[in-house]
């Protein structure tokens, strides 16, 4: 069975995120910790105690408790931060004309001040 769909979903995002964060971990970190529902409340929303997600969250690499896929999808549901999702999309999804498409604009955006430093230091010469 195929499906054939007059539109193509277009997903819309703002960029940045994996500038923000290093890597998933890091962006479900941040999430969590800055949810409006504290730690204890995720964690038991995930069926964990607080203590364990924290330690998830740490990624300490003498802890053998790591973040796994299934978690992701738990804390996902248990927030509804999609944010996470977002970053793998632009790590991993983005064309080569979405990139060049977001460095014009921030060209675009950067181009007075660019012209305003130019001529203030034309001035000093």
């Amino acid at each position: 069975m195929s499906l054939n769909s007059a539109t193509q979903l277009t997903i819309d995002f703002t960029p940045g995120l994996t500038e923000r964060h290093a890597s998933l971990l890091d962006c479900v970190r941040q999430g969590a910790y800055s949810h409006r529902n504290p730690l204890k409340t995720i964690a038991a929303d995930m069926d964990m105690s607080q203590s364990e997600l924290s330690r998830k969250l740490a990624n300490n690499p003498d802890d053998p408790r790591r973040l796994s896929v299934g978690d992701l999808e738990k804390y996902i549901d248990a927030t509804g931060d999609t944010t996470p999702i977002y970053w793998l999309i632009e790590k991993y999804l983005q064309d080569d004309t979405v990139k060049q498409k977001q460095a014009m604009a921030a060209l675009t955006k950067a181009l007075p001040d660019l012209l305003a430093l130019l001529k203030s230091a034309q001035g000093a010469a």
